[in-house]
């Protein structure tokens, strides 16, 4: 049988439980070894139901049981530099949540020290190791829509529980972090991660609680190719992204986190009459896609056993939190 790594969980956030867990038990190089929370009990209650082999009341012990190699990280965005710090001096390889930190800064600060200490971290954007968004970028660089011109990408979801940690200012809550990054993300992966050379925003804030309750941001690249980002935690929900080119466009109606069979379309050939489009040819593509989260977990587990690089790279991230700081600062000019 071969090796399998040894996870602790820091923390029983939702998304732990109903997508991260889930996946890393169905992975074949991990084993669900310890989970933590502050107080215990919601960590035995995991500890039951995923059947892990210990529980801890503090994220602390966790980190000093020398059997854990490898910790992800579900904790409030305001945490994550804290943690992974923490995580990383125990020695710990770290797969830490969308955002991986609040702006550039942390992030390098972060990656520093794991880099001293010799652990791996990763950014967890499941979505990068589906092979959904991988075939529309295979598409794009095959010449399917010609020379890229525009890209968009939507997220948005309606949140009616004001108590969520997404309405909490102090521990990093908003739109832009909560859901532009995905947007972000996906745009500069289909573009090869080139760096706009402007950036403009607006934002709708909450005056209640002090965060964007949706953003919008423009992004100029040096070859003119133009992208947009919508979010959004109060209109209806979606994912969506799309590109349009010279010759086509691409469009992509499946949420970042999909799972099961997934299908997009390759539109091209159209000539213009007047003001109609005639003639267009219509591909449909369809992927199988299996549990992101499992493959984001299995991933991982590759680069801690058999030396394999992070997909979601270094400077992938630094370039996505450095975006993410400008959009920021123009949005609250």
């Amino acid at each position: 049988m071969s090796r399998k790594v040894k996870w602790g969980i820091l923390g029983c956030a939702s998304i732990a439980k109903v997508r991260t867990i889930p996946g890393l038990l169905q992975a074949d190089n991990a084993q669900l070894y310890a989970v933590a929370s502050r107080g215990g009990k919601k960590a035995e209650e995991f500890r039951e139901l995923f059947c892990a082999k210990k529980a801890y009341d503090t994220y602390e012990a966790l980190l000093a049981d020398e059997d854990v190699e490898a910790v992800y990280i579900p904790l409030p965005n305001s945490l994550h530099c804290e943690w992974v710090k923490k995580a990383a001096k125990a020695k710990k390889h770290i797969l830490c949540e969308k955002p991986l930190a609040l702006n550039e800064e942390q992030a390098k600060a972060m990656f520093d020290v794991c880099e001293e200490e010799g652990v791996l971290l990763m950014e967890a954007f499941a979505y990068r190791h589906a092979p959904l968004i991988r075939k529309v970028k295979e598409l794009i660089d095959q010449g399917a829509v010609g020379e890229v011109k525009y890209l968009e990408s939507h997220l948005t979801d309606v949140l009616t529980d004001m108590s969520n940690i997404r309405m909490n200012r102090n521990l990093g809550g908003g739109s832009f972090y909560d859901m532009a990054c995905y947007n972000i993300s996906a745009i500069s992966y289909l573009l090869g991660f080139k760096e706009p050379v402007r950036v403009k925003a607006l934002a709708e804030m909450s005056q209640e609680y002090g965060v964007d309750v949706s953003n919008t941001a423009l992004l100029m690249y040096e070859d003119g190719v133009q992208a947009a980002s919508y979010s959004s935690l109060n209109s209806y929900p979606r994912g969506y992204y799309a590109v349009v080119g010279e010759k086509g466009r691409i469009e992509v109606p499946c949420n970042f986190n999909c799972r099961y069979i997934q299908k997009f379309t390759v539109t091209s050939g159209g000539n213009v009459d007047n003001v109609e489009i005639l003639d267009e040819e219509k591909t449909e593509h369809t992927v199988m896609c299996p549990d992101n989260y499992m493959l984001e977990i299995e991933q991982f587990g590759r680069c801690i056993l058999e030396g394999e690089k992070p997909l979601v790279s270094k400077e992938e991230t630094l370039l996505n939190a450095r975006i993410l700081d400008r959009i920021f600062e123009d949005a609250n000019r």
